[in-house]
């Protein structure tokens, strides 16, 4: 379920940017939720809707962003890619890396990288990724893209957690993306085992309970100890791919350090470089 956005009953909606390209990009199709059925009703209420969303987030623009048809999307069902494992894991991982890179080259920001938008389904025993929620998401054509700070916390590019990026002063890049993906590759890795997560014992729970700044010190602090992190033993070859990506993110996080602009040079040195060749053949398991 989602609120497309819309000013009048009658008006042109919009919906998700990712759904009107989907079925024209292969690398798109099948990594976005297919819609079986939509329900729709129209009915102008002062309940949910996209503009109270984005004005509790603080974002600039939401009276133009009012909307008044509620959709109801019947489609596959989805599991979270946290209940994944080992090489299985890491290349629906992948999946999602190359997905949110194509839609990036599209013009649309997710905007919300996180575990629970990361999801899938089983197809002829293979794992689909799929990329879910794209109430946040924004577009090119969107006059406020690149300066909202919106998303979970501890999976936004520590970039955007100082207080310049807070006040929505800093342009979104994709190396932004790049970052929250390996973020989500380190939390599952230490926080899951066997597709469950831990019950005691689970680092980075305090990430959770402080603010954007406090979350930007206790990633640093996570970096600086970093070879004593120890992953979940299913996750154990996923967390050493992790331990590269978070190395690059350590070199190009100092005072001084400039990242590179060309978003394809980001692709590579902060994700592709990092992983397993039978991946990036389109053989993401050893045994087969």
């Amino acid at each position: 379920m989602f609120f497309p956005q819309a000013v009048t009953i009658g008006s042109d909606i919009r919906y998700p940017d990712t759904l009107c390209f989907r079925n024209k990009d292969t690398e798109v199709d099948g990594h976005s939720p297919e819609t079986w059925m939509v329900c729709q009703w129209f009915h102008e209420s002062k309940g949910a809707s996209m503009t109270k969303i984005r004005t509790v987030l603080g974002l600039r623009e939401a009276e133009q962003r009012s909307c008044i048809l509620l959709n109801i999307n019947v489609s596959k069902k989805l599991l979270p890619i946290t209940t994944l494992t080992r090489d299985e894991f890491l290349a629906v991982w992948w999946q999602l890396v190359m997905s949110h890179r194509t839609f990036w080259k599209k013009g649309m920001n997710h905007c919300d990288v996180s575990p629970s938008n990361l999801m899938g389904y089983r197809l002829g025993g293979r794992f689909i990724g799929i990329i879910n929620d794209y109430d946040l998401s924004s577009t090119t054509r969107d006059s406020s893209r690149g300066l909202e700070r919106i998303g979970m916390i501890p999976f936004i590019s520590l970039h955007l957690l100082v207080p310049q990026a807070i006040a929505d002063k800093v342009e979104h890049i994709y190396y932004h993306v790049a970052e929250s993906l390996i973020w989500v590759l380190t939390w599952v890795c230490l926080r899951y085992e066997n597709g469950k997560l831990l019950r005691k014992n689970r680092p980075l729970d305090d990430w959770l309970t402080v603010d954007a700044m406090g979350c930007h010190d206790k990633k640093m602090g996570f970096l600086g100890r970093l070879r004593s992190m120890r992953p979940t033993p299913s996750h154990q070859q996923n967390f050493d791919v992790a331990m590269q990506c978070l190395a690059v993110i350590y070199k190009y996080t100092g005072p001084f350090a400039f990242v590179p602009a060309d978003d394809e040079e980001v692709f590579l040195i902060w994700l592709q470089n990092h992983v397993p060749a039978l991946l990036l053949e389109g053989n993401p398991f050893s045994g087969q």
